[in-house]
């Protein structure tokens, strides 16, 4: 009997939230909280306290009892007063997005928000979040601009969509709770997992491939290798030596013609995700040692630069790398 609830229940909640998304259409990254889009119902507590009013009510009747009939209609009169109260908490709450930020598969992600109240009366006991984590605003002054951040497991690479928000109160008796979806188009990049280091691999410059005869010098990132002893302490790249503790060793070479080249077809594995991975560790490795790079994709070449804004650049090309299609077959 109680799966057979919990799918009825299930079933019935899917399709009303279906019907609320179609009511309501996409929201805004800017959105005032109307009052015709709030939803009241009585809570467990309510239930129960309603079924002791009207037994009070009934036995006032029986009983043709004055004192009971004060009580039982003052208590009636509280639940009829908070039912105001818990909507009104909610009307004309304005929610703004604040941003995110790009993430690796397997991190969260972290979709900021502004609650604002420009409303006269303080907001209370709000809570704010997708349906399986939420946060707590307990006061919200008139004025006042509280950050909220909704936190999203990102699993996989690709685009991570903000799945629907919940704006859900209990205030002032939790006797009922009053509640508003919120349906915003939003999504943000999930770069590959990286892999915990790749192997040295042939710098390719200019569309040719090395040929080892370059003469070393100091302009040109080419590439990673292992330590050997006698390496100078200024060619170790620290950064990656503080994150992984791997000790490897930044190549250059002399000339500004030469460019490096992070190359599909330089990794033999013909597993997708670790491809992926492993060009995803080589990214930044090379933003990391310094110099420019360039990538290389099937049917896409993204040419040699360096900074954060090529880093996400390239990031992006391997996180959206056939990801349509990994989603239609999985």
């Amino acid at each position: 009997m109680n799966a057979i609830a919990q799918r009825l229940n299930e079933t019935f909640g899917r399709k009303a939230r279906d019907w609320a998304r179609r009511r309501q259409g996409i929201d805004p990254r800017s959105s005032r909280l109307e009052s015709r889009r709030i939803y009241i119902l009585p809570t467990r507590a309510g239930i129960i306290y309603a079924v002791v009013v009207f037994t009070m009510l009934l036995g006032s009747m029986n009983y043709n009892n004055n004192t009971g009939f004060a009580l039982t209609f003052l208590l009636t009169g509280i639940g009829i007063i908070s039912i105001y109260h818990c909507h009104r908490n909610l009307a004309d709450v304005y929610l703004h997005f604040a941003g995110s930020q790009p993430v690796f598969a397997g991190e969260s992600a972290v979709f900021d928000f502004i609650i604002e109240n420009r409303s006269p009366y303080a907001r209370a006991q709000l809570r704010f979040g997708h349906e399986t984590r939420q946060e707590i605003c307990d006061v919200l002054a008139p004025g006042e601009r509280q950050r909220a951040g909704v936190r999203i497991d990102a699993t996989r690479r690709g685009r991570l969509n903000l799945p629907r928000l919940l704006l859900a109160t209990r205030y002032p008796l939790g006797l009922f709770r009053a509640w508003t979806w919120i349906n915003m188009d939003i999504a943000e990049v999930v770069y590959p997992q990286p892999a915990r280091s790749a192997p040295f691999y042939t710098a390719h410059h200019n569309g040719i491939a090395a040929t080892g005869k370059r003469s070393p010098g100091d302009d040109d990132f080419s590439g990673l290798r292992t330590y050997r002893a006698g390496d100078p302490p200024k060619r170790i790249a620290w950064k990656i030596l503080a994150r992984t503790g791997d000790t490897l060793i930044s190549e250059y070479f002399g000339g500004s013609d030469d460019l490096v080249w992070i190359d599909w077809c330089d990794e033999p594995t013909r597993d997708l995700e670790k491809r992926l991975s492993l060009l995803t560790r080589r990214v930044l490795d090379a933003e990391a040692a310094g110099g420019a790079w360039g990538l290389r994709l099937p049917g896409q070449t993204i040419g040699p630069d360096h900074g954060a804004t090529h880093r996400h650049r390239c990031l992006q090309a391997l996180a959206l790398y056939d990801a349509d299609n990994r989603r239609n077959d999985s």
